[in-house]
């Protein structure tokens, strides 16, 4: 496993994937004051822009980790270190107690409040497609996707993409699974399928980046809800997660949430007008 360390307050420990389940890591600590008292909380991260971004010197910013940095210095943690995991993995990382919390645009859904607590929301979007310009098979929603056999997707493993594809009709078969989103788009780009499907942001930050003019975006998917995400717990650390939405409420009154989410093109009003409990009542 190879450690990445930066000057900053945010390092960066990046994991493989198929080495998750074996990684030897300190255990989550389950209350605040446990955190505190080790100077830092470990999250996990993903590398998806806006949401979260993993600079070439291991550095992690973007929306969600900054939300969370802002938030956990209010509760008195000097210091984040996170772990790059597959989002199909972060719910399995909070229960083995791998990570304390997960903060890089987990959505927040019925399923997943099964398994994990979630904060108060903090990031809120839209949902896309990318498809070839032009997009010649008039791809608006994922029933236009399993209408045709023929098609293709590609999206991650456990992402809510994913879920909402098979929800509405996409065969199984007809889903590849990237291992991260510029090798999805080389899928598209390659023929190998037909829509790459990911958030709104995730996805025009990424077409952005790739600039091919044989590529362009859809967004809004019709038919799906937007997503909004939240920090991630443990079903256990209830407490911590109750002091978590206490300094982010605080966050979000003061203004500070705004300037923080704004530059990267998430609307703070967007969040402000939804509740955990429009998504999992009772988490």
């Amino acid at each position: 496993m190879k450690h990445v360390r930066t000057g900053g307050l945010f390092g960066a420990t990046v994991i493989a994937a198929a080495a998750l389940a074996a990684a030897v890591m300190p255990a989550g600590a389950g209350t605040l004051d446990e955190i505190r008292e080790r100077g830092y909380a470990i999250v996990a991260v993903a590398n998806e822009p806006p949401y979260s971004d993993i600079k070439p010197d291991g550095f992690v910013t973007g929306a969600a980790p900054d939300v969370a940095r802002a938030v956990m210095k209010k509760l008195g943690v000097p210091e984040l270190r996170s772990q790059l995991v597959p989002y199909g993995s972060m719910i399995p990382a909070l229960q083995a107690r791998r990570v304390d919390m997960a903060t890089s645009g987990l959505y927040i859904k019925p399923k997943r409040c099964e398994s994990i607590i979630y904060s108060e929301p903090d990031l809120c979007g839209a949902e896309a497609f990318a498809v070839a310009a032009g997009n010649p098979h008039n791809l608006k929603t994922y029933e236009d996707i399993a209408a045709n056999p023929e098609l293709f997707m590609t999206t991650c493993a456990g992402c809510a993409e994913e879920a909402y594809a098979l929800e509405r009709g996409v065969k199984p078969e007809q889903i590849k699974v990237f291992t991260d989103p510029p090798s999805g788009i080389k899928m598209l780009q390659q023929g190998r399928v037909q829509v790459f499907a990911l958030s709104g942001l995730g996805t025009q930050d990424l077409l952005k980046k790739t600039n091919d003019p044989n590529l362009e975006l859809v967004m809004p998917v019709k038919g799906v809800p937007m997503g909004c995400a939240g920090a991630a717990f443990n079903s256990a650390d209830d407490d911590f997660r109750d002091m978590y939405d206490k300094a982010l409420k605080e966050l979000k009154e003061s203004g500070e949430f705004a300037s923080i989410v704004a530059p990267y093109g998430f609307s703070a009003e967007a969040t402000l007008a939804v509740k955990r409990d429009d998504f999992c009542p009772g988490n």
